[in-house]
């Protein structure tokens, strides 16, 4: 679908995660999550990424949330418990 000078998926960013890798156990320590879109060019598309060896901080879903509002123009110091964005985004 157009808009403006490309389309809605060039403009926009679609997260869509679980909250859970296994309910049974209410396991969050690996999480699959997808994404769409390129956010007006400011994510690159086309990978696939693997944080299961940074550790606990330097994979928190709150740093990718965060890394996502600067790339909107949301000038925010934290989100959640994370302070910084989430690397190699």
């Amino acid at each position: 679908m157009k808009e403006g000078d490309g389309s809605v998926l060039d403009h926009s960013c679609l997260v869509f995660v679980n909250n859970m890798w296994s309910g049974n156990q209410h396991d969050s320590n690996r999480l699959l999550l997808f994404t769409v879109g390129r956010l007006n060019g400011t994510l690159k598309t086309g990978r696939v990424m693997d944080y299961s060896e940074r550790g606990d901080d330097g994979r928190k879903l709150c740093s990718l949330y965060l890394s996502l509002m600067h790339r909107m123009g949301l000038p925010a110091d934290q989100f959640g418990d994370a302070t910084t964005p989430l690397a190699d985004l």
